[in-house]
C-alpha cells in the first residue's frame, strides 16, 4: 500500500493551483492576441468605466437617430418622386387643355376630357403612394391611404355642380368643395400632419405635408374640372365644354408655381436631413474608433505574455510530470 505524506498533498495542490491560474493567463492572452481588446475592460480602466459608458450612450443615441433620420429621408424622397409625377401629369395636358376653345370639333373636348380622367386617376395613385407600407401623404395616419377612387372624388364633384348650366358655374362649384371642409377635406381620409421628426441632436426635420396641401387641391381640382366633361357635364353645349376644359388648363399652368414651391419646400427639409445624417455619421465614426481605443491591447506586450505564459504552463507539466513518476525505485536510482 502506497501513502502519501502531507507533504505529498501539499505539492499536488499547489501544482493544481499553478496549472490553473497559467491556463487562465494562456487564455486571456489568446483572447487578448486574437481580438485585440482587454479580457477585463474594468480592471485595465482601474474600475472607472464611467467615459466608456459615456460613449455607448451616445453610440445608442446616434443609433437611434440613424432610424429616424433614415425614415425620414424615405419619407421625403417618396413625396418628391410622387409631386414629380404630379407636374408631370399635368404638364402633358396643360397646352391641349388651354387650346381647347380652338378644336375644330367637339370631339377633341371629348377625348382630352377622357386623358383628363385618366390623369386625375392617376394624379391620385401617386398621391396614395407608400413607403415601407406607409401612405406618404396621409400625415399621422400612416396605415391609410388619404385619398378614395378618383370616381368617387368626381361623384362627389357632381353632387356639388348639380344644376350649374355654365363652365363658370361648375369651375366655381368645383373651386368652393375643393376649399371647403365638407368638401375635399371631408373626402381625406389621412390624418393630421406628422410630428417633427428628430434626426440629429437638438435638430428635428418637418414633415408636415399632406394630401391637404393647397398645391396638391389645386392640382387635382384642374385634373377634376377637365375630368368632370368626361362623366357627360354640360352635355349639349360644346361651347361651355370647351370653356370649362380651357379653364382646367389655367388651373393646372397657375399650380405649377406652388407645386414648384412645395416640391423645393420638401427638397430643403431633405438636404437637412442628409446633412444631419453625414454630421451622425462621422461622429458615430470618430465615437466607434473612440471605443475601439478604449481598452485595446499592445499586440507585442500580449504576445509576449501569451508566449511566457505558455513557457511557464509547458514547464509545469513537466515538473508535474516528473513529480508524479517519483517512486521507491525511482528514488533508489
Amino acid at each position: 500500500m502506497i501513502r502519501v505524506s502531507l507533504g505529498d498533498a501539499s505539492l499536488t495542490n499547489m501544482l493544481s493551483r499553478q496549472s490553473a491560474a497559467l491556463r487562465t493567463a494562456v487564455q486571456q492572452a489568446s483572447n487578448e492576441v486574437a481580438t485585440g481588446r482587454q479580457t477585463d475592460l474594468a480592471q485595465s480602466l482601474r474600475g472607472d468605466v464611467s467615459p466608456l459608458l459615456a460613449v455607448d450612450a451616445s453610440l445608442k443615441r446616434l443609433e437611434a437617430y440613424k432610424a429616424t433620420a433614415g425614415d425620414a429621408a424615405f419619407q421625403t424622397a417618396a413625396q418628391q418622386a410622387a409631386l414629380a409625377g404630379l407636374s408631370g401629369l399635368a404638364a402633358g395636358i396643360t397646352t391641349t387643355l388651354l387650346g381647347s376653345r380652338d378644336f375644330p370639333t367637339p370631339v377633341q373636348v371629348d377625348a382630352v376630357a377622357a386623358d383628363a380622367r385618366g390623369r386625375l386617376a392617376s394624379a391620385i395613385g401617386l398621391l396614395n403612394s407608400q413607403a415601407s407600407g406607409r401612405a406618404v401623404f396621409s400625415g399621422q395616419a400612416t396605415g391609410t391611404v388619404p385619398l378614395a377612387s378618383s370616381d368617387d372624388l368626381l361623384a362627389a364633384l357632381e353632387t356639388a355642380a348639380t344644376g350649374a348650366t355654365t363652365a363658370g358655374q361648375v369651375a366655381a362649384a368645383v373651386i368652393t368643395w375643393f376649399g371647403s371642409p365638407a368638401g375635399y377635406e371631408t373626402f381625406y381620409q389621412g390624418g393630421a400632419a406628422l410630428n417633427p421628426a428628430p434626426i440629429a441632436p437638438g435638430e428635428e426635420a418637418e414633415l408636415a405635408t399632406t394630401a391637404l396641401d393647397p398645391a396638391i387641391r389645386d392640382t387635382l381640382a384642374s385634373f377634376a374640372m377637365a375630368a368632370l366633361l368626361d362623366r357627360g357635364m354640360l352635355a349639349g353645349n360644346a361651347e361651355e365644354r370647351a370653356i370649362l376644359a380651357q379653364r382646367a388648363g389655367q388651373g393646372l399652368l397657375t399650380s405649377e408655381d406652388s407645386r414648384i414651391t412645395l416640391s423645393a419646400r420638401i427638397g430643403t427639409v431633405e438636404a437637412q436631413i442628409e446633412s444631419a445624417r453625414t454630421r451622425n455619421g462621422a461622429e458615430e465614426t470618430a465615437l466607434g474608433i473612440l471605443r475601439s481605443e478604449t481598452g485595446s491591447v499592445d499586440p507585442y506586450d500580449a504576445g509576449t505574455r501569451l508566449e511566457t505564459a505558455r513557457s511557464q504552463l509547458e514547464a509545469l507539466y513537466l515538473v508535474t510530470a516528473r513529480v508524479s513518476r517519483l517512486s521507491l525505485v525511482e528514488f533508489l536510482r
